[in-house]
C-alpha cells in the first residue's frame, strides 16, 4: 500500500470518519492492502461489502467479503455508510453514488477531492395519477400540439394496463395537455422553466415503484402493442443478452442511426443510396443533414399501422453500435441510477445532453443500445424538417390516421 494511502486512512480512523460502515469501490490493485488496514485497525465487521459493477458477476466475494452491484443499496439505509475508493478520476462513480443517496465519499488517493454534482432545484407541479406500476412511460409534451391528436392519442389507443403514463412538460403549463391526462387517468407533471434532464429526473422519482421506463417525445408515433412487445423482449434481452443492455429501442426509420435497420428490413436501402449516398449509422448520416430524406422514409410506408403490423412478426434484437437520438428509448431504473441520472445543469435547457450522456455512459460502462426489430416507432422529423414535416402530415393524413380507433389493441 502507497504511504500516502495508510495515511490518509489514518487521517480518517483519527477524524471519526471510519465511524460508519465502510463500502469499498471496486476490486483493484489496492483492495487486499486497504480491506487489511481496516480489517486490523477498525476490526473485521467493519466492511459491509465491495462495490463492482462488472465484476460482481463473477465475484460473489472477495477475501471473505460480499461483492455486490450499485443498485443493491436500493435495498439499505444509505445514510449508515462512508464510501472509500483509490481511483484517479472518481467523477462518474461519485455521480452514481449520489443517485443512491451516498455523499459521505472519500478517495484515499486525494482526500481534498471534491466532486461538485450540480443539480437544479426547479419548482414542479404534479398531478399525480399513478398505479404504481413496475412500469413507467413518460411522453415529454409541449411544443407540438398540432401532432397531438395523433401522436398522444396512439398512447391512449395501444396503452397497456400494467404501464403507468405520464405527460411532462418541462418548461410550461399546457391546459389542454392537463385535460387530456385527467380524462385518460394519466399523471401530469410540468415546470415553468424548461430543464428537461431535472423534469425527467424528477418523473422517476415521483414513480418509486417503477422498474422499467420508456420515454417518448411528442413527435414518436406508435402503433399496436408496442408497450407488451417492447416490455417482453427488453426482459428477454435482460435474460439471454450476450451484452450489458444500456437500453433498448423499436426500430425508428428516421433516426440517424435507425434508418439503416429500417431501410434493410422493408428492402429500400438500395433505392435510399441512389438518390442519397451511402446510408451509414452515424450522427454525420444524410437522414440528419438532408431535408428531403425525411419524406422519403415516410413514403415508403401506405400507412404507418400498417408497416407497424408488418414489423410484429420479426424476430431479431440487433445491436446498434454508434450514437443514437434518444426520442425513444426504454431503460431500468438501475440503468438511471448507475449513469448517476440525467446530467442537471443549472442555467441551461438540457436539451441534447441526456442523449450525449446516456451515450457516453453506455461507452464508459460497456454497455449496449439493443435494437428490438418486432417493434417500429415513427419520428415524424428533425429540427430544421419541422417545417416541411409538418405540412407533410397534415397533407397525408391517411399514411397517419389510427386503426381501429376506440379499440385497445394491447395483450
Amino acid at each position: 500500500m502507497s504511504i500516502k494511502i495508510e495515511k490518509n486512512l489514518e487521517i480518517l480512523l483519527q477524524s471519526g470518519k471510519l465511524n460508519k460502515e465502510v463500502i469499498l469501490w471496486g476490486i483493484g490493485n489496492q483492495t487486499t492492502i486497504i480491506s487489511e488496514w481496516i480489517n486490523k485497525n477498525c476490526g473485521k465487521e467493519k466492511i459491509y461489502a465491495i462495490i463492482d459493477n462488472f465484476k460482481y458477476i463473477f465475484y460473489k466475494e472477495y477475501r471473505s467479503i460480499p461483492v455486490i452491484q450499485s443498485s443493491s443499496l436500493m435495498n439499505v439505509e444509505v445514510e449508515r455508510f462512508v464510501v472509500l475508493l483509490s481511483i484517479d478520476d472518481s467523477e462518474a462513480i461519485r455521480k452514481q453514488l449520489h443517485s443512491y443517496g451516498i455523499t459521505e465519499i472519500y478517495n484515499l488517493n486525494n482526500l481534498a477531492e471534491e466532486t461538485s454534482i450540480e443539480s437544479c432545484d426547479i419548482p414542479y407541479y404534479f398531478e399525480n395519477r399513478s398505479k404504481e406500476k413496475e412500469n413507467l412511460c413518460y411522453i415529454l409534451a409541449g411544443y407540438e400540439p398540432v401532432l397531438w391528436d395523433n401522436t398522444l392519442q396512439r398512447v391512449s389507443e395501444y396503452a397497456d394496463d400494467e404501464v403507468d403514463y405520464c405527460i411532462v412538460s418541462s418548461g410550461r403549463y399546457d391546459k389542454r395537455l392537463e385535460e387530456f391526462a385527467k380524462e385518460k387517468d394519466w399523471s401530469y407533471l410540468y415546470t415553468e422553466q424548461n430543464q428537461v434532464c431535472f423534469i425527467q429526473n424528477k418523473v422517476i422519482e415521483l414513480h418509486p415503484r417503477a422498474r422499467y421506463i420508456i420515454k417518448l417525445d411528442e413527435d414518436i408515433f406508435i402503433g399496436k402493442d408496442f408497450f407488451s412487445k417492447m416490455i417482453h423482449e427488453f426482459n428477454k434481452i435482460e435474460q439471454c443478452g450476450q451484452y450489458r443492455i444500456g437500453f433498448a429501442v423499436p426500430v425508428i426509420p428516421l433516426n440517424c442511426c435507425g434508418y439503416v435497420s429500417y431501410l434493410e428490413l422493408i428492402g429500400k436501402k438500395k433505392e435510399f443510396e441512389t438518390i442519397f449516398g451511402r446510408a451509414y449509422k452515424s450522427r454525420f448520416s444524410a437522414v440528419f443533414h438532408i431535408v428531403e430524406t425525411a419524406e422519403f422514409l415516410w413514403d415508403t410506408m401506405d400507412s404507418f399501422d400498417e408497416m407497424a403490423e408488418k414489423f410484429l412478426i420479426n424476430k431479431q434484437n440487433n445491436i446498434l453500435d454508434c450514437y443514437y437520438n434518444i426520442g425513444c428509448i426504454m431503460f431500468t431504473r438501475e440503468r438511471w441510477l448507475t449513469m448517476g441520472k440525467w446530467p442537471e445543469k443549472n442555467g441551461e435547457s438540457g436539451m441534447g445532453q441526456d442523449e450525449a450522456y446516456i451515450y457516453e455512459d453506455n461507452v464508459k460502462k460497456d454497455m449496449s443500445i439493443y435494437e428490438i426489430q418486432s417493434v417500429l416507432a415513427g419520428h415524424l422529423a428533425f429540427g430544421h424538417q419541422k417545417k416541411r414535416m409538418i405540412q407533410y402530415f397534415q397533407e397525408h393524413q391517411d399514411k397517419f390516421r389510427i386503426a381501429n380507433v376506440g379499440k385497445n389493441t394491447a395483450q
